[in-house]
């Protein structure tokens, strides 16, 4: 079964090499459209590490990048008070100007007031918590200023050395963290900060400290730190998952049509020596097998191929385009490798439909 499968596809190299570079095409497009959706999504992420559980904002507030909030500088004191809270720390958060040879770039510069004793990481701390009239920044601020470690960066008429160069950011969404200290003297309003992050006991009630977090900030609001992170993500699957499945969906059937002709050439080419095979006494089940492992074929050497393109490709389009952020997950690789063995297997039942209304007394009537 598999040497006529074989011979059968073989027999024109150039179709088959077309039909397998069809189907890696088709997963390529796949593949690079939900490692795009994953990478999005992944956005979330960037309020991971903070050394709190809890936000304070101003009620209707969304998250701390997409909408402003302004509480009362003076509250610090209250929100101590609350059994199970070890440190409120003031949050200042303000989008600004940074220009470079006349291009402006509009990154979010955010500042944490922590306490010295605040339990942290020294990675998470040198990143979130640089020193006086220092600053870290993401990749790709770095990247489009042309800057780095010990270089400077000029804010507000302020230079600023760069103490740390982060992971992530993309073009569009830019994060950099500043001393409070400066925050305070370059942007802060006196008297106000943007929000307060609280630290709490380890097994402390969340929803309760929440509720008394509220009480104690007039116009408040208190959300754990991954309900911001979920916020993220739903905006970013509301805006990208339509585009995703209609993608995908064109994908697959535009993979699916090119094996489902390719094969059905072949079948129809091969008629008269199905037709023998058929007279000699070969069952129908086993003509089908042919053409399901012809199909199959198809799709797994196009699947195969299409995903190591992706594997190259997707990096190196992130290289030279930072806002296209790509998450390769082996789930998603996995799923689309399943994808395209069922497409092939579906793209085989019109061949099979051909094969099994030929009649074997014709096969010796053919002329070629």
């Amino acid at each position: 079964m598999v040497p006529i499968a074989r011979r059968n596809l073989l027999a024109e190299r150039g179709r088959a090499a077309i039909a397998v570079a069809g189907v890696a095409c088709a997963v390529l497009l796949v593949l690079l459209v939900v490692a795009l959706y994953r990478g999005w999504s992944g956005i979330g992420g960037l309020f991971g590490g903070y050394p709190g559980e809890l936000w304070v904002a101003q009620a209707g507030t969304s998250d701390p990048l997409h909408s402003a909030s302004s509480l009362p500088a003076d509250r610090r004191a209250a929100l101590m008070a609350i059994p199970g809270v070890r440190a409120a720390m003031p949050v200042f958060v303000r989008q600004m100007a940074v220009r470079d040879d006349g291009e402006v770039h509009r990154p979010f510069f955010m500042a944490i007031d922590a306490p010295a004793e605040i339990a942290l990481p020294p990675a998470e701390r040198e990143r979130l918590l640089p020193a006086p009239g220092r600053v870290s920044i993401d990749r790709t601020l770095a990247d489009a200023l042309g800057i780095g470690v010990g270089d400077e960066l000029t804010l507000i008429g302020r230079r600023l050395v760069v103490q740390e160069v982060h992971s992530g950011g993309n073009r569009l969404l830019q994060l950099a963290y500043l001393n409070a200290g400066d925050a305070r003297s370059l942007f802060a309003v006196p008297g106000w900060v943007g929000f307060y992050l609280l630290a709490t006991e380890p097994g402390a009630d969340l929803a309760a400290i929440a509720r008394q977090a509220v009480r104690a900030v007039p116009r408040s609001e208190a959300r754990p730190v991954q309900e911001y992170a979920r916020a993220f993500e739903r905006e970013i699957s509301a805006g990208f998952l339509p585009v995703v499945g209609a993608l995908v969906g064109i994908g697959i059937v535009v993979g699916g049509a090119v094996v489902a002709l390719t094969i059905y050439a072949v079948t129809v080419e091969r008629s008269r020596d199905f037709g023998v095979l058929k007279a000699i006494g070969a069952s129908g089940a086993f003509l089908s097998r042919i053409v399901v492992v012809q199909s199959l074929s198809v799709g797994a050497a196009g699947a195969l191929l299409g995903t190591g393109a992706a594997l190259a490709v997707a990096p190196a389009i992130e290289a030279r385009v930072p806002e296209f952020m790509t998450d390769v997950r082996l789930g998603d690789v996995l799923v689309v490798l399943a994808g395209a063995v069922a497409m092939a297997v579906v793209s085989s039942w019109a061949p099979v439909r051909r094969i099994n209304r030929i009649d074997p007394a014709m096969a010796f009537c053919w002329r070629r």
